[in-house]
């Protein structure tokens, strides 16, 4: 063996220690380097406009912004759980002493109404059924459940405070960082190794701005159309909207429910337009914005764009909807460059 072999194998071998050792952190470490890569051409230009030499002013910026975006739905969720506490106490103790009525519009659901009723009335409809449903679901388990809960929310907390962590020096040594990456890779793979890294870096950026963007594009829309509907927290019913809708024709699922809704409580215009808004904005979105962006400069066909972020959410869960496009495309165009290649002349 060679000595470049064996230093290449002790590098390797360092570097699978190193992954090793990090594995409890791959996931708050991959999203900073997904949010890194999608908001560096942002960072570039903030660097720019405030001066090359305060970088940390920026990082400082974009990692703020990262804090609110993340951390701006959870505390509208927390502020209108606060709202509801008081009618959730007195559901509470209505359901303890008489028994907890079905609402009127429940039973008029298309299809499911008459079996969602039967269903309400054997489980919670009775004089202290609710509390004893809430007994039986946590019952001997309840503290155990309860410590398992303070141990998740803990471990979200901690990936969460890691992740910033990660994002902040990535801004802020990135460009060191990308010219170490570019001079491995030439040393190695030569130009073809920077042409993949481009087209990795170009597929992240896409798929990212493509599932992120859409959502929050869909948020907005049907927040607004379910505000004009009528529909009780529409601000939330358009935030779960615009979260499903980062997976294609997911949001399609809230508008339904939205829509029964409607259909329930005697809102048939309502509902008949919220469906044809949603459905136009979501053909649209899935159709045109969204192949926009992750298929435009990586250029990676639609189908495989698709494949990629439903293999990669069944894989690798929320990271894959971002990881799965990014490998088909790297794995495309090393085919395309296999293919394009000269075949070798026969002996």
């Amino acid at each position: 063996m060679t000595l470049g072999a064996r230093r290449t194998l002790a590098a390797l071998a360092v570097f699978a220690a190193c992954a090793y050792l990090l594995r409890g952190l791959a996931a708050p470490i991959c999203w900073a380097g997904l949010i890194a890569i999608a908001t560096w051409p942002l960072h570039e230009r903030l660097v720019r406009a405030i001066g090359a030499g305060t970088r940390s002013a920026s990082a400082a910026l974009l990692t703020g912004a990262a804090v609110l975006l993340l951390l701006l739905p959870l505390a509208y969720l927390v502020y209108e759980s606060l709202r509801e506490l008081p009618a959730a106490t007195q559901l509470w103790a209505t359901g303890r002493d008489s028994g907890l009525a079905a609402p009127e519009w429940l039973g008029r659901l298309p299809l499911v109404g008459p079996s969602l009723m039967r269903q309400w009335q054997a489980s919670i409809g009775e004089p202290g059924a609710l509390a004893e449903s809430v007994r039986s679901v946590f019952g001997e388990a309840g503290f155990r459940t309860g410590r398992v809960v303070v141990v998740w929310l803990g471990h979200r907390a901690m990936e969460l405070f890691f992740c910033l962590l990660v994002l902040f020096f990535l801004y802020l040594e990135g460009a060191t960082v990308v010219g170490q990456v570019d001079r491995v890779l030439a040393r190695q793979f030569g130009p073809r190794g920077a042409t993949t890294k481009r087209l990795a870096v170009a597929a992240i950026r896409g798929t990212v701005n493509g599932l992120i963007g859409v959502g929050l594009g869909l948020a907005v829309l049907m927040s607004a159309a379910y505000s004009i509907a009528g529909v009780p927290h529409p601000a939330l019913a358009g935030l779960a909207t615009g979260a499903l809708g980062m997976v294609p024709f997911g949001a399609m699922i809230a508008i339904v429910a939205v829509v029964l809704y409607l259909f329930a409580v005697a809102a048939q215009g309502a509902a008949f337009g919220v469906l044809a808004f949603g459905a136009i904005a979501i053909f649209l979105a899935d159709h045109f914005v969204r192949p926009w962006f992750i298929s435009g400069a990586s250029h990676l066909p639609l189908v495989v764009a698709l494949l990629g972020i439903v293999a990669g959410l069944e894989t690798f869960g929320i990271l894959g909807l971002f990881i799965g496009p990014t490998i088909l495309a790297v794995g495309l165009t090393i085919w395309r460059e296999l293919a394009a290649a000269p075949a070798s002349a026969p002996p």
